[in-house]
């Protein structure tokens, strides 16, 4: 592989011109989405739709295409999993495996989507999903006219923070956020570490993400971008230096408490949501910082 564009799209799509099964080859992404920003940096992300998906979900494939480095995989929207494939010169490619069927059914109740109440809470998730992902912008390189067709009917959908998902965030920030504390006095601090990235930086970023699109400002999950849509405010807050360090755990563990406290009330306002700011928890937070942080000093 050469890294250049050309290639890599006449290598893939020759691949999937020459399996019988796969159905649909779409292409998604910011590299097909009009309004995106993408550089050398963007990956290649793709819907593999297939009628035999068990073939696909272990990886092995991607060896058939190009020169891989490595792959790897994961559980992606839904219940469907995600290949990323790593090529020569470092290019990334995306591949979500889709049942050819499922996905038929799932285009097919687009048609109606009046009907949506009686729909099975399967397809629900299975097709706002779809919409998430796909709306934004694709490209079928395999599957012709039919499934460019099938593509056509999922109007895009903002992904929206519910009330429930809300309280649920709070509730694993916080009790999360007295773990980390702990562990970083006990001179756990590798634990404590785990815990700020893994679900406190996690938990921030989404409610940031969700304030940002309140405030009609363009955001992205999983930290995309995230320094061209944070505030510094919100950017300092979430730098997060935590070396093993009692001094750098509760330094950061207490910028992302503020943060995330700003924010989830912001987000909370906004949406005529109650629920009490557990300032208590906080003060013990600060408390145990200047004890902890006095400790190590001596």
């Amino acid at each position: 592989m050469s890294g250049c564009d050309d290639r890599w799209a006449a290598a893939v799509s020759s691949w999937a011109d020459a399996q019988g099964d796969i159905e649909a080859l779409v292409q998604i992404g910011s590299r097909v989405q009009a309004t995106a920003e993408s550089d050398r940096w963007s990956d290649y992300d793709y819907h593999l739709v297939t009628s035999r998906p068990d073939r696909y979900r272990n990886g092995s494939f991607c060896r058939q295409i190009a020169q891989c480095w490595v792959s790897g995989v994961q559980v992606a929207f839904g219940n469907a999993v995600k290949v990323t494939a790593v090529y020569e010169e470092a290019l990334e490619a995306d591949f979500v495996i889709l049942n050819s069927l499922e996905l038929r059914v799932a285009t097919a109740a687009m048609k109606w989507p009046g009907t949506r109440v009686i729909w099975p809470r399967i397809l629900r998730r299975g097709v706002d999903s779809l919409r998430i992902v796909a709306a934004p912008g694709w490209r079928v390189i395999k599957g012709g006219r039919a499934w460019e067709e099938r593509y056509s009917r999922m109007a895009p959908l903002a992904i929206v923070l519910s009330g429930a998902e809300f309280e649920a965030l709070c509730g694993e920030f916080w009790t999360q956020l007295v773990w980390a504390a702990k562990k970083a006095a006990r001179g756990e601090y590798r634990a404590s570490q785990r815990a700020l990235h893994i679900h406190l930086l996690e938990n921030t970023l989404r409610m940031l993400q969700e304030e940002a699109r309140l405030e009609g400002r363009k955001s992205f999950p999983l930290a995309r971008r995230a320094e061209n849509w944070l505030t510094p405010a919100q950017l300092r807050g979430t730098a997060s230096k935590s070396e093993p360090s009692a001094e750098a755990l509760f330094a950061a563990l207490e910028g992302v408490a503020d943060t995330f406290m700003s924010s989830s009330l912001a987000v909370a306002t906004k949406r005529g949501w109650g629920g009490e700011v557990p300032r208590a928890l906080r003060a013990w937070l600060r408390e145990l910082a200047l004890s902890s942080t006095g400790k190590a000093r001596q």
